[in-house]
């Protein structure tokens, strides 16, 4: 069996991972560190970085939420051309309940000094004139400092970054077992396995068992492996209330619609949906939807039931909408519906950073800092997650509820 050694091995290289792993690389300037990044398909074709909508808000019912994406907002508005990042804000439309909860949050949105315009019914038809039927409309918020991003170009920036540092990419890795010796260190064994065998094993079918086989020695694992993050974990003895939820997106056209100049729009249905090149993407959250690894399309039937009925509600013009195409990717869903941060070993140094429910993408760069700060200097220092630690699910009042999920 071929051995490697690294000090810190990373399982995981969405969006999170590659946070991780190159802002671990800022920060290690001064110390030898050497590093691994480890993926079952470096190419995310059925990773939730590939598959979400692009959003990125900072409206949150908890600082930790706002926090992390707000910092995640403003590294994208660096250098927006770079990230695709295009800041035309959110609009989101509250029915009576919605707005309810939206004004029990207004004192931590003025704390966090968010840039939020609340707005009447007839104030959004005046701004945003293709939205005419506000008859349930309660209120509305727009946030201009939040917009629309390409995930696959701020995670390309992260691995090239990463890669230039020295951290040393392993695709097609299967980990298999995770074994804790004696000096405190780790032991991983993965398969090395085909392109062809991913969706086989992402979508959880039993595989051959006779992969070249390969064993990493480590001192520090960091477990940023998404929707697979609970299977990881079961490695290393630790149980995860997270469920792989699908999610699906529909791209389609509508010729008297130009989304163009606008951001992202949440309806008080749940859709949500912006422009999308030439066309308009919306999402929407099927309820009571398995869990499972689900990554199958729905399609017409999908389009038809679930977002051209609520669209049709909202605007007159959204009767003649034509269906292209679509894909499903996964949420991987807590108990309360943030995500899941910290070390969960301290013996053997194992840390996990995964489960943001829908809001990874838009928290990435926030994670990644908070993580490397956490790993290589033993405490957070930018932002304080320890409110995100999973030990919290074991009482319900440490429960972070995130009451703006969609």
């Amino acid at each position: 069996m071929t051995s490697q050694k690294f000090d810190i091995v990373i399982v995981g290289a969405g969006l999170i991972g590659s946070s991780i792993a190159y802002h671990l690389t800022q920060k290690k300037s001064k110390k030898n560190i050497k590093i691994a990044l480890l993926d079952l398909d470096f190419e995310g074709t059925y990773s939730a970085s590939e598959l979400n909508a692009g959003g990125a808000r900072m409206e949150w019912c908890h600082d930790i939420n706002i926090e992390l994406s707000k910092s995640t907002i403003e590294f994208l508005a660096s250098n927006p051309s770079l990230f695709g990042f295009r800041q035309k804000g959110y609009l989101w439309l509250y029915d009576k309940k919605g707005w309810q909860t939206y004004q029990s949050h207004v004192v931590d949105f003025k704390c966090q000094h968010l840039e939020i315009e609340e707005l009447s019914p007839k104030e959004v038809s005046r701004r945003f004139p293709f939205i005419d039927r506000t008859e349930d409309i309660e209120g509305a918020t727009f946030s201009p400092k939040d917009g629309i991003f390409n995930p696959n170009l701020l995670k390309q920036f992260f691995r090239s970054q990463a890669k230039e540092a020295g951290v040393v990419f392993i695709d097609r890795a299967f980990v298999k077992e995770i074994m804790k010796k004696g000096d405190h260190s780790l032991e991983i064994v993965y398969d090395q396995v085909t392109k062809e065998d991913v969706f086989h094993i992402l979508s959880g079918k039993e595989m051959p068992t006779d992969y070249p086989k390969i064993k990493i020695s480590t001192q520090l694992l960091v477990n940023a492996a998404g929707s697979w993050a609970v299977k990881l974990a079961k490695l290393y003895g630790h149980a995860l209330d997270c469920k792989p939820i699908r999610r699906q997106i529909s791209i389609f056209d509508c010729h008297e619609l130009n989304l163009s100049s606008y951001g992202m729009i949440v309806d008080t249905s749940g859709v949500y949906f912006h422009a999308e090149a030439d066309h308009i993407l919306a999402g929407y959250a099927t309820p009571h939807e398995s869990s499972g690894y689900n990554f199958k399309y729905d399609g017409d039937l999908f389009f038809e039931t679930e977002i051209w009925p609520r669209l049709a509600h909202r605007m007159s013009k959204a009767q003649a909408l034509k269906h292209r195409t679509g894909w499903a990717g996964l949420y991987s869903v807590t108990p309360d519906l943030s995500g899941i941060m910290g070390c969960v070993d301290k013996t053997y140094s194992i840390y996990e950073a995964h489960s943001f429910t829908g809001r990874g993408a838009m928290q990435s760069y926030g994670v990644g800092l908070s993580m490397a700060e956490l790993i290589l200097d033993g405490h957070y220092q930018t932002i304080n997650a320890t409110s995100l630690h999973p030990n919290r699910f074991q009482d319900k009042e440490k429960f972070l509820y995130e009451g703006l999920h969609i």
